[in-house]
């Protein structure tokens, strides 16, 4: 077709292009090819059962583009729940198209569109995806428990360094739960107000992903007391916690696998996991990765799925944890997930589910049954080509973070909890060679960026940690070896991200010459974030208020500097 390309055109109904925002608004999305010939595209609609009779128009806005499409997309409200559509584009040369389910028609029989109009067939609350009402405005800080903080009482005979010493795949420091309640007031200190814990429940190693039992709390972390005062400490300062819920897979000391070790077949537990033959053999069942000290369980099994969700509710019912986060999520059945949420939500209807899926996770989080939130991984990547390794241009880096956006409903990407460093990563300071100011901008993203920060414990003073186990290294608490400008940094950084109601604000990204801008915009206030990444220093005028910035000085963005302005 002259003047469009047709076949870049995307829309679907009830999916990431169409879906609804509330009881009475929805959200609608479509696609062109980028810099196509459009003049204008409009949104043609009714209710569903009133469109025949007539229509009403509303033009649709390009929001942004991936470098690939542009994004057009209108919110509407709605009296209805149910709602009747089409698109009328029109070309630069005048000519007009209407775009329906089934394509592209030069005119459109409004009277008769029952068969081919898109719809949003009914809006069902239990369907609604919605920014959760406890993540809204947090501030995660994520723990490694045997690495944070060594209580003074914990005589533990199983530790085997010195604290600060060099760690190992099977060193144990012996940091505690209540270590951690003891540093309450420092985390506090920070700005952050949520807690990300690594597992808790009796096991072997130092990182407890390896389950024993997952209705103890590992005595080389300490007790159920000590559970339930860092979870009660920590509420009193608004700060909710998160556990590491490991549900993929257990240690070979798990009860199950020794009594299949020892019975076959003929154990009750057989099926509990994926074994190739009638006996257990080192070399005959699945396990995560390719560790073989890790069985993988077999959650298409009730029996496996109803004793994995009571342990799932066992802490939220007896420790008023807040939720969890979800390890390996995406090897395990979308059944289990759906009646793994239900029965939490009958002990905590708000509880928090956050999966650890490094890649496209939309299936988990687009039903709302589902997860809450992701390991946004994808942020992490997009972050150390631009920043880190300087392997993509700032045209590149703004085209995936839009890419990204619209990977998911809208309040999802509210939802989701951006990192740069964890217990599976390198440091990002380490990434980027031990160059403060790159670190700097990568956290200025961070902060910035639509959904909820997360902090690795010891980047807010400068840590490094190259690939598991020195990513685990112990906290350094000798205040006269912390990067005090890296410090002094975070903390503004995490202040800022409370300004305005940051975190429910839009969010669009731009690329002025060099330089990077990631903007929040509501209808009074927009904060944006410049960074320049060039070589050259950038001038700017009539900027507002800079509330924080590194390397920029009176107007000027010097290399590898940043600022944030508010206007």
């Amino acid at each position: 077709m002259n003047g469009m390309e047709v076949s870049s055109l995307i829309h679907q109904s009830d999916s990431l292009n169409s879906f609804p925002l509330s009881m009475n608004e929805v959200e609608i999305r479509l696609l062109t090819k980028k810099d196509d010939d459009i003049l204008k595209v409009e949104l043609v609609y009714n209710e569903k059962y009133k469109f025949a009779k007539g229509v009403h128009y509303l033009e649709m806005k390009k929001v942004m583009d991936d470098g690939v499409h542009d994004f057009y997309v209108v919110k509407l409200k709605v009296k209805d729940k149910r709602l009747a559509y089409v698109f009328l584009i029109t070309l630069l040369d005048g000519n007009k198209y209407y775009f329906s389910e089934s394509g592209i028609h030069n005119s459109y029989d409004i009277a008769h569109a029952q068969f081919d109009f898109f719809q949003v067939s009914f809006i069902n609350k239990v369907d609604l995806v919605n920014i959760h009402p406890v993540l809204a405005n947090r501030n995660f800080y994520q723990i490694f428990v045997d690495r944070f903080n060594k209580d003074e009482t914990n005589d533990n005979p199983r530790i085997n360094i010195k604290w600060g010493d060099k760690v190992s795949v099977n060193s144990l420091a012996g940091g505690t739960l209540r270590g951690i309640d003891e540093k309450l007031d420092y985390i506090s200190s920070l700005g952050v107000n949520a807690l990300y814990l690594t597992p808790i429940s009796e096991a072997n190693t130092n990182h407890k992903y390896d389950t024993i039992d997952y209705f103890k709390v590992a005595k080389d972390f300490g007790d159920e007391t000590d559970l339930k005062n860092l979870v009660e400490h920590a509420h009193k300062r608004n700060m909710i916690i998160l556990l590491d819920g490991v549900y993929n897979h257990v240690s070979t000391s798990f009860f199950a696998f020794q009594d299949v070790k020892k019975n076959g077949r003929k154990s009750r537990y057989f099926d509990w996991f994926y074994i190739d033959g009638d006996e257990l053999r080192d070399d005959n069942y699945e396990t995560f990765g390719l560790a073989k000290f890790l069985p993988r369980l077999n959650l298409n099994n009730i029996e496996v799925q109803n004793y994995l969700i009571e342990a799932g509710v066992h802490y939220v019912k007896n420790f008023n944890i807040d939720g969890y986060r979800l390890d390996v999520s995406d090897e395990i059945p979308h059944a289990f997930w759906i009646k793994f949420r239900l029965a939490l939500e009958e002990v905590n209807k708000d509880i928090i589910l956050l999966g650890e899926n490094w890649h496209d996770a939309h299936a988990y989080l687009n039903d709302g049954f589902k997860f809450d939130s992701i390991m946004n991984y994808a942020f992490t990547r997009d972050v150390l080509d631009f920043v880190a390794y300087q392997k993509i241009d700032v045209n590149t880096f703004k085209n995936r973070l839009v890419m990204n956006y619209f990977r998911y409903k809208t309040p999802v990407n509210y939802n989701l909890l951006n990192l740069l460093s964890s217990h599976d990563v390198p440091r990002f300071l380490s990434e980027c060679d031990g160059k403060i100011d790159r670190f700097l901008i990568g956290y200025a993203l961070l902060y910035m960026q639509i959904g909820v920060p997360c902090l690795y414990y010891g980047d807010e003073i400068g840590m490094l940690g190259e690939n598991d186990p020195d990513d685990r290294r112990c906290f350094e608490w000798d205040k006269t070896k912390w990067n005090v400008k890296i410090n002094e940094t975070i903390k503004r950084l995490i202040s800022v991200h409370y300004l305005n109601n940051l975190y429910l604000m839009n969010v669009s990204y731009e690329v002025d010459g060099e330089v990077f801008k990631l903007v929040r915009y509501d209808d009074k206030n927009c904060v944006t974030l410049f960074v320049n990444l060039s070589s050259k220093q950038k001038t700017y005028t009539n900027i507002g208020e800079v509330v924080l910035s590194n390397n920029y000085e009176n107007g000027s963005l010097l290399p590898d500097g940043f600022f944030i302005s508010v206007r």
